[in-house]
């Protein structure tokens, strides 16, 4: 639970609390560290409110969620966590028929709305894993070019989680990691787990790789069709 201070009235000239804001991150939180109970509780005698937050499945209950009402592509998730020198990565991610890319990333916690290296790394390591799996099972044939990254990301839900030490926030409102070494790492475990999850289920696979390629299919025709005219 959380105890706003009693001495409120002397620390902040605004005193409105917005119900549903905290909502939101308290029930952001508690998706992102599995088994933590979070509870909120509303005192104020006009809207006495109580609700208790607590996911043992953590980012993989978080994308099922984000994911309701959608068709996914996949029986199940992709999902893997490792422990490192340079962080701890935690990574959920689910394809939907959806033609929306819904990528969220945290770095300790803290929802990363610009970014960073740990997205480079995991955006790097998806290309490049689905790629070497199309190439592999002739889902591209010879003479096509490579699947973009945004023609891979089309119809995916996925949460990237890292925590570390000293995390270097930047931009313009902080919110993206600048930290280097992270960028790498993230690649290496992410591409890892991808290939390991491609190989074991090549149903799951044939899937993700067919929409893939047809997205790549209707954007050249879309441009061609544009030359065109």
């Amino acid at each position: 639970g959380y105890l706003v201070n009693h001495h409120r009235d002397e620390i902040f000239s605004e005193l409105e609390f917005s119900y549903s804001t905290l909502k939101h991150r308290l029930q952001e939180l508690a998706y992102l560290n599995k088994g933590l109970r979070i509870s909120l509780k509303d005192e104020r005698p006009e809207q006495p409110e109580y609700e208790e937050y607590k996911y043992d499945g953590g980012i993989v209950e978080y994308v099922t969620h984000l994911n309701m009402g959608k068709t996914p592509l996949t029986e199940g998730l992709i999902y893997f966590e490792k422990e490192t020198e340079a962080c701890e990565i935690e990574c959920a991610i689910q394809y939907t028929d959806s033609y929306t890319e819904s990528l969220f990333s945290y770095a300790n916690n803290i929802n990363t709305m610009e970014g960073g290296m740990h997205v480079n790394g995991f955006k790097s390591a998806l290309t490049r894993s689905i790629n070497a799996y199309a190439r592999k099972y002739n889902f591209l044939k010879e003479n096509e070019d490579n699947l973009s990254g945004e023609d891979i990301r089309e119809g995916i839900t996925a949460i990237i989680s890292v925590k570390l030490k000293n995390p270097e926030f930047e931009g313009q409102t902080k919110t993206k990691l600048g930290n280097p070494e992270v960028r790498g790492v993230v690649d290496t475990v992410v591409a890892d787990n991808i290939t390991a999850y491609l190989e074991e289920h090549p149903s799951d696979s044939k899937n993700l790789m067919e929409k893939a390629v047809l997205a790549t299919r209707a954007r050249a025709a879309a441009k061609k069709a544009k030359e065109l005219i």
